[in-house]
């Protein structure tokens, strides 16, 4: 139902963006679609919490459409939508099919909230934009997912793209923008920033590797199972070929 909201509300403002121009709506259909499928993806395939906080934050968004949004009737099956998806998230098929703990092995927490981030920079851009210079809110808005997609598939340049290139384009682009969007663009940049010079970013991104050391052991002491798949018996010599029928 998440994503289903975020289409119906994408199919809304390009219908009718209210008091919205084409880049905003252009902007927020972005992020609107982009965090409702990566959302739904997580709850599916991995049953991460992060999904569902995610796919209700989404709710929110789509909520706050319907307060700016003049109503019609794609207005009132966006509500609609909107209510189906916020009671979804609370259902029991999906709180059980969530963990209730993180993943042991699961990354640091600010590893995933760097790319969230990043991916509904869109959506809160558009519906911040102030009508000036839409290229240059075109480039910050469209390029935070594409910094998000670098980080989290590990490309090169991946991590200098969250620590460094993107929070500089945002906080010096943010001056041609003008208010409210250039503070939102100034907070963005320094949020990301702060989060992604974090320790746990890096080794998210690059792993320690430790290099395993094998030692030789007494025949007698190795599991038997492996003795029989090497051929040999617990001294050390080739066993017996076995009889098969």
């Amino acid at each position: 139902m998440p994503l289903v909201a975020a289409v119906t509300w994408t199919v809304a403002l390009i219908v009718d963006g209210g008091p919205f121009d084409s880049t905003s709506v252009f902007l927020m259909c972005v992020g609107l679609l982009g965090v409702a499928t990566t959302s739904v993806a997580g709850m599916v395939v991995a049953g991460s919490r992060w999904a569902r906080r995610l796919g209700l934050v989404l709710v929110g968004a789509t909520a706050l459409l319907a307060i700016v949004r003049p109503i019609d009737l794609l207005w009132i099956i966006g509500l609609v939508a909107t209510a189906l998806a916020g009671l979804s998230l609370n259902m029991s098929s999906v709180t059980d099919r969530v963990r209730e703990l993180p993943a042991a092995a699961g990354p640091p927490a600010r590893s995933v909230l760097v790319p969230l981030i990043l991916l509904g920079t869109p959506f809160v851009l558009g519906i911040a934009n102030s009508n000036s210079r839409p290229w240059v809110i075109l480039v910050v808005g469209l390029s935070a997912p594409l910094a998000a997609f670098a980080y989290s598939r590990v490309l090169p340049g991946g991590l200098l793209a969250v620590r460094l290139l993107w929070p500089a384009l945002a906080i010096i682009a943010a001056y041609p923008m003008g208010a409210p969007s250039g503070f939102v663009s100034v907070s963005l940049g320094v949020l990301i920033a702060a989060l992604a010079w974090d320790p746990t970013v890096k080794t998210a991104f690059h792993p320690p590797r430790e290099v395993g050391s094998s030692y030789p052991i007494p025949p007698e002491l190795a599991p038997k199972e492996i003795l029989d798949k090497a051929g040999i018996d617990d001294r050390g010599r080739p066993s017996a070929p076995r009889d098969h029928p």
